[in-house]
C-alpha cells in the first residue's frame, strides 16, 4: 500500500576540514530515516555541494550553489572546527553565507562547533580565529536555533541524533 511520506532536504555545510563529520552525519541520517522516519513517515535527504551541485556558468560559485541546493533546503546543518572556509562575494565564507541565508528565510539550522585537540602547528590561526568569532555572534542565541559544542565525532553523533529527532 502507498504511503504519503514527507520529505526534507537537510543541507550539510561545513569547511573542508570536517569531511570525516559530514560522512558521518549522512550515516546518522540514513539511520534516523530507517527507525524514527520510517515509523513516522519521514524521510531526511542529506545535501552537500559535493554530491547535489553540478557545474554551472553565468553567476558567483556560491549564488550557483545557493540556487541549486541551498534555497530549496528546509534546513541546515553547519558545522566548525579550525576552518571558517573560502570567503564568498557578500560573506567570511561559504558555510557562512548557506547558515545565514537559511536563517534569513526563517528554516531550522542545527550549528555545531567542535572542540577536539588538534595541533596548532597545523592550523591556519587566520581561519580558526574567524571560527571563532562567529561561534561568538549566536553564543546563547537559541533563536538562531540549535548550538552546540562536540568534543569528538561519536559525541557529536549522539547530540545530533537526538537534536533531529526532538525536533521532528
Amino acid at each position: 500500500m502507498a504511503k504519503d511520506i514527507k520529505v526534507y532536504d537537510l543541507l550539510i555545510s561545513c569547511p573542508s576540514d570536517v569531511s570525516e563529520y559530514v560522512e558521518m552525519l549522512e550515516k546518522e541520517v540514513n539511520h534516523f530515516n530507517n527507525f524514527f522516519g520510517r515509523k513516522n513517515n519521514i524521510i531526511v535527504r542529506t545535501r552537500h555541494w559535493s554530491k547535489d551541485s553540478y557545474s554551472e556558468f553565468g553567476n558567483q560559485p556560491q549564488e550557483l550553489l545557493n540556487k541549486q541546493i541551498v534555497d530549496s533546503s528546509d534546513m541546515a546543518l553547519g558545522v566548525f572546527w579550525t576552518r571558517f572556509g573560502t570567503p564568498t562575494e557578500n560573506y567570511g565564507s561559504g558555510t557562512e553565507e548557506e547558515i545565514e541565508e537559511m536563517r534569513s528565510a526563517g528554516k531550522q539550522v542545527f550549528t555545531y562547533f567542535v572542540t577536539e585537540s588538534v595541533d596548532l602547528n597545523k592550523v591556519d590561526l587566520e581561519q580558526y580565529k574567524k571560527v571563532q568569532e562567529f561561534k561568538a555572534k549566536y553564543e546563547g542565541k537559541e533563536k538562531y536555533g540549535t548550538y552546540s559544542s562536540v568534543s569528538n565525532i561519536e559525541e557529536f553523533r549522539k547530540i545530533f541524533s537526538n537534536h533531529l529527532t526532538m525536533y521532528f
